[in-house]
């Protein structure tokens, strides 16, 4: 292949590339804030037990709402655990996929390189090829 067509497909996996960065970029920061909801769950859950444990006196009303809370957040662990292995298996499979075409891209780098190398001899046998022929000088 040409260095020009080399260059252009090398341009099409960068790009390919970059799309890759951002979307582990993204999953990267939608694993975060699973971790960090879990840990907000986890830490409002502790304070209600240690409410109720220590015999503390509870209003009616607050009873309730954490009883709502507590549903919702049952609720909400759920999704949370339903979404954390599909971020983490689409992080994995783009992870892959970025390996896969910076490979590539060193492959195509390679060609370009080989491609160039040719190219350039090619060009000198060419303008060797074009000089005139002129005899030899006559030794002295």
């Amino acid at each position: 292949m040409k260095t020009r067509t080399l260059e252009r497909l090398d341009l099409i996996a960068a790009e390919a590339e970059i799309k890759l960065l951002e979307e582990i970029n993204r999953l990267n920061a939608t694993l975060s804030q699973i971790d960090y909801q879990k840990r907000v769950l986890a830490d409002y859950r502790a304070r209600l037990t240690e409410t109720w444990r220590h015999g503390g006196v509870v209003a009616a009303g607050q009873a309730r709402r954490a009883e709502i809370f507590v549903s919702a957040s049952q609720d909400a662990a759920q999704k949370i655990d339903a979404e954390e292995p599909r971020a983490r298996k689409m992080l994995e499979e783009a992870l892959q996929n970025l390996a896969s075409i910076q490979n590539r891209r060193r492959g195509l780098q390679e060609a370009r390189r080989r491609a160039s190398l040719i190219e350039e001899r090619d060009a000198e046998r060419n303008i060797e090829r074009d000089l005139p022929w002129r005899p030899p000088a006559p030794p002295k």
